[in-house]
């Protein structure tokens, strides 16, 4: 007797998918694995693929001698319709493909309403909604669930405060309701983009006067003794900078609060920076004067520009797999799992040396991670397995990564190596290396390790990263297995 596949649409990842439902069986379980592009679903339990004619072709031709494929909750408002081999054999496939496909094309459009655009403000943290066509007024009280919109009028707008959460959520709902989402970043204005790069032109062509070339140099200082990081002291640095240029003819000494309101609004709000850009001028304004002293100035009334908090970009574990197996070269391999297997941040692993590797233990030792904080991580085995085989061949002298003149290795060109896995292995999301480490505390947390756990493996100093702020034993920690250890990678 043939085995019976069901097709269905899901929604998988804010995209409809085609669903491959079967009993398991092993011969099944093989041809599912030779179609391109099908992967499975740990959250559906079933294969799928893109819903789209060329994936159906391939697995009606696949199984056309294998089993019986039902299609009838692809083909709505069509005859309920059983896909058989013989079926095949007498008509052909390609009419069928036809059939289906049009089922399909249909089913897209099902809804009747026309795409909902989403545009991302980070400048000002506002999601703004627009619907180009009718709306069911459930909608709205969908939209009302993720804080208080407020309706614009005057450009039919719908305005949120913007969150990672409510874009992915909101997606996810008009999605399952057969409504396009079209999401996109509120680009700069060209003429804002042409004032900016005038005006801040002019202002960073001033010079600075001695006083306030002494107190950036006092800072400078201050920032180096309590080991603050070199991106960091650059960043605070320039902000000062421009800051003084934008006030070169008056005396830091002089400069009021009034001074400062006016250079925010005038030159950072106006110019449309964004927020975590006015957070660092506002921090290194303030600690310029902490440490000077003006007394006409008093930092603690110097206000924040309120930000989002959004939630982390995370990759399934399906695409944790995917990102290593399009990465090809042994070294580049080497690095991103184990950014993902020890949740290391791209600044440490660029600054393991071979001496941090303690092989009797089976540990990491993280030296001065962020926040200057030690710490120690288990490597899974299969991971030192990797770097054995790696040591061998590329024998590096003191880190464990090194560039081809010597030195450690850079990290824009672990930046580069992520970024050229993301693409092979055509995954087009906006995220950055640091979604590695995000994914691996995710993946932990799911797998039902205790949250506290998760804070001593990654380092965290505060406990807004991590809910609670409790110290554990170390010991504790080198039992952990790491979820890389699940996966079936060579």
């Amino acid at each position: 007797m043939k085995k019976k596949i069901f097709l269905k649409r899901i929604l998988h990842r804010e995209k409809k998918r085609l669903a491959i439902i079967f009993d398991y069986d092993e011969n099944l379980a093989i041809l599912i694995r030779s179609i391109d592009g099908v992967r499975w679903s740990s959250t559906n339990k079933c294969w799928y693929a893109s819903d789209d004619e060329q994936h159906l072709k391939q697995i009606l031709t696949v199984f056309r001698e294998k089993a019986d494929i039902d299609i009838t909750a692809i083909s709505k408002g069509e005859k309920d319709k059983l896909i058989t081999p013989s079926v095949m054999i007498q008509n052909d496939i390609e009419p069928i493909i036809k059939e289906v496909a049009q089922a399909v094309k249909r089913e897209k459009n099902y809804s009747g309403f026309a795409p909902v655009l989403f545009t991302i403000s980070e400048t000002d943290g506002r999601l703004v909604i627009k619907f180009t066509g009718g709306i069911d007024q459930e909608w709205i009280k969908e939209l009302k669930t993720f804080g208080r919109p407020w309706f614009d009028k005057v450009t039919h707008e719908w305005h949120l405060r913007w969150t990672q959460l409510a874009v992915d959520s909101l997606s996810d709902y008009f999605y399952s309701r057969g409504v396009e989402v079209i999401v996109k970043k509120k680009e700069v204005p060209a003429v804002i983009k042409g004032i900016r790069d005038e005006q801040g032109s002019e202002v960073r062509e001033r010079s600075l006067g001695k006083s306030a070339i002494d107190g950036i140099e006092e800072v400078r200082k201050y920032l180096e003794e309590k080991r603050y990081s070199k991106r960091t002291i650059g960043s605070y640095v320039a902000g000062m900078e421009l800051f003084f240029k934008y006030f070169n003819k008056i005396d830091p000494s002089e400069i009021t609060e009034q001074d400062i309101s006016e250079f925010i609004e005038d030159h950072i709000l106006k110019l449309g920076y964004s927020a975590s850009y006015q957070n660092i001028i506002i921090s290194a304004i303030k600690m310029f004067f902490n440490l000077n002293g003006n007394r006409s100035v008093n930092t603690d009334s110097l206000k924040r520009p309120r930000r989002s908090r959004a939630l982390p970009k995370v990759f399934s574990k399906e695409e944790i797999m995917e990102i290593f197996s399009a990465t090809k070269n042994n070294k580049h391999k080497l690095i991103l799992w184990l950014i993902y297997s020890c949740g290391l941040r791209r600044s440490e692993v660029i600054n393991i040396k071979l001496t941090d590797l303690e092989t009797d233990r089976g540990v990491l030792h993280i030296r001065e991670g962020k926040g200057n904080i030690d710490r120690m991580v288990p490597i899974p085995q299969k991971v030192w397995e990797k770097i054995r085989a790696y040591i061998k061949v590329y024998k590096p002298d003191i880190y464990l990564f090194e560039g081809q003149t010597g030195g450690k290795y850079s990290a824009e060109s672990v930046y580069a190596v992520f970024k050229r896995s993301l693409k092979l292995a055509g995954i087009k999301k906006d995220v950055g290396v640091h979604s590695l480490r995000h994914s691996y505390a995710t993946h932990l947390h799911e797998g039902g390790l205790d949250i506290r756990y998760i804070q001593e493996l990654l380092g965290h100093k505060s406990s807004r990263t991590t809910e609670i702020y409790t110290h554990v034993s170390r010991r504790n920690l080198f039992a952990i297995r790491s979820p890389i250890e699940d996966m079936d990678l060579d």
